[in-house]
């Protein structure tokens, strides 16, 4: 029996046209829109942290 994961939830405010694409997308891949909204999030964050790596570090002033 598995355990339960420790998750936070979050809300957002979206369209009514961009919640039904959601629910389209959902349904096309079996899954919920919950598992579709957190794949991006976690695909953005990815993509965030490496443009974060790839910049310079700021100098320091003296």
């Amino acid at each position: 029996m598995g355990g339960k994961r420790k998750l936070e939830l979050i809300a957002v405010y979206i369209t009514k046209e961009k919640k039904m694409a959601l629910e389209e997308w959902a349904t096309a891949e079996e899954r919920s829109v919950s598992w579709i909204v957190g794949k991006a999030i976690d695909k953005a964050l990815q993509e965030y942290e490496q443009q974060t790596e790839a910049q310079p570090a700021p100098e320091v002033q003296e």
